[in-house]
C-alpha cells in the first residue's frame, strides 16, 4: 500500500522519472474507458482510439528527438 502511495506522490514530483503528464493521461484514459462502457457512443470509441494513438505517437517522438 505504501508503495502505491509513493508511486502516486512521485507522479507529481518534477524530478521523478514519472511525470504528471503520464498521470493525467492515465486518469483521462480511465475516465474515457469507463464512460465508453457506460454510454457506448461512437464518439467515445473514437476518442479512446485517438487518445491511444496520440499517446503512442508522442512517446515515440519524445524518444526519437530527445537525443
Amino acid at each position: 500500500m505504501e508503495k502505491t502511495i509513493n508511486y502516486f506522490k512521485s507522479l507529481l514530483n518534477s524530478e521523478s522519472p514519472n511525470s504528471s503528464k503520464r498521470f493525467i493521461g492515465i486518469l483521462s484514459s480511465l475516465s474515457l474507458i469507463i464512460a465508453m462502457f457506460i454510454f457506448h457512443t461512437d464518439i467515445l470509441v473514437e476518442a479512446v482510439a485517438a487518445l491511444a494513438g496520440a499517446a503512442l505517437t508522442a512517446t515515440a517522438f519524445e524518444n526519437i528527438f530527445k537525443k
